[in-house]
């Protein structure tokens, strides 16, 4: 199945991707079951063939912004599976330094609306951008995604910082991405309050450190 997709999402007709979508849904298949199962891995594959040549900037472009769209298209149907738990708290979602990966945040930010949630993104403002939400504005959790396993000193830097300079000083830091994925371990020596494989394991470690707040 994920093989298949990927074939949709290098294909040159764009509307491969929607009718693939469409058949597993009409076949049973749930929206977060698609979100998990196929987005996700779909993603990381295609940053795994940049990588590795087996494709060009401009298929891994094409193909994560057909991804994204279809995120956007399933968004309601998506959200409509919440149970309005009341809200959760307050969180901002980014990037480690140096890194833009704004799909994959994309996908998890849908995680966290649904569960109630206040969620802010952000993308392309850098480690400053970031700084300065927290500096301006009272977060209860950050979540940051990390993928290359060679930033464990920047990261453990930008989370030193982050404490530092948080408006709230109980503040509660998660991370995941390909770096937790390699080494949980990491999440601890870089002075994290948590970690996640996946965007619903995400979800729940940050109701889990906020039950601790």
């Amino acid at each position: 199945m994920l093989g298949e997709f990927i074939r949709a999402l290098l294909a040159p007709e764009e509307e491969r991707v929607t009718r693939f979508v469409e058949r597993l849904l009409e076949a049973g298949a749930t929206p977060q079951g698609v979100f998990e199962d196929l987005f996700t891995p779909a993603a990381r594959l295609l940053g795994q063939f940049w990588e590795t040549d087996d494709c060009s900037f401009y298929e891994v472009t094409v193909g994560t912004g057909r991804i994204q769209r279809m995120v956007r298209e399933l968004s309601h149907r998506f959200l409509a599976d919440r149970s309005f738990p009341g809200s959760s708290g307050r969180i901002l979602l980014g990037c480690a330094p140096g890194e833009q990966h704004s799909l994959g945040l994309a996908i998890l930010a849908e995680f966290f609306v649904r569960d109630g949630w206040d969620v802010h993104l952000t993308t392309g403002v850098g480690s400053d951008g970031l700084l300065d939400k927290v500096r301006e504005s009272e977060y209860n959790c950050v979540g940051l995604s990390v993928s290359a396993i060679d930033k464990a000193a920047v990261l453990k830097r930008e989370i030193q910082m982050i404490r530092q300079v948080s408006r709230n000083r109980d503040i509660r830091i998660l991370v995941g991405g390909n770096i937790i994925t390699t080494d949980p371990g990491v999440a601890r020596r870089v002075g994290a309050d948590g970690y996640a494989l996946d965007a619903a394991g995400a979800v729940h470690e940050a109701r889990r450190l906020m039950a601790q707040s």
